[in-house]
């Protein structure tokens, strides 16, 4: 068993260093572009910096993609960021070793309330978002 095991190790890691196939550069057309859904008046499908014509239209569905991830977080904070200026707030303390409640800083200004949280709560809000 131990042998089948290093065996398949080894071919494994040698599929590693193989030459990898060229795949041939297609540029995505123009039309391709035009008859995507989602473009609206009065600038159907606006692209000032050619993003379509770059690689292929795999490129421009990961281009889309990364698009609507991007605006969905960017509604998502701008909701968080009303939420706290509008004064609500979750009960309870958000650092008892520092005493901190979350009532504390939604009296404050949101980028207030943000320098006060804890250094270890900027750093698990960081790496829960990817940013750390």
């Amino acid at each position: 068993m131990k042998v089948a095991a290093a065996l398949l190790a080894l071919c494994g890691s040698a599929a590693a260093f193989a030459p990898a196939q060229q795949a041939a550069r297609v540029g995505t057309s123009l039309a391709a572009l035009e008859d995507m859904p989602g473009g609206t008046a009065p600038w159907k499908n606006w692209d000032p910096l050619g993003l379509a014509t770059l690689g292929s239209d795999s490129t421009l569905a990961w281009f889309r993609a990364a698009e609507l991830k991007h605006s969905r977080v960017a509604m998502l904070a701008t909701t968080g960021y009303l939420v706290q200026a509008a004064g609500w707030h979750f009960p309870g303390m958000l650092s008892s070793s520092e005493n901190i409640s979350f009532e504390q800083l939604s009296q404050m200004k949101p980028l207030d309330a943000w320098t006060a949280v804890p250094d270890t709560g900027e750093k698990h809000g960081q790496l829960f978002l990817g940013l750390g």
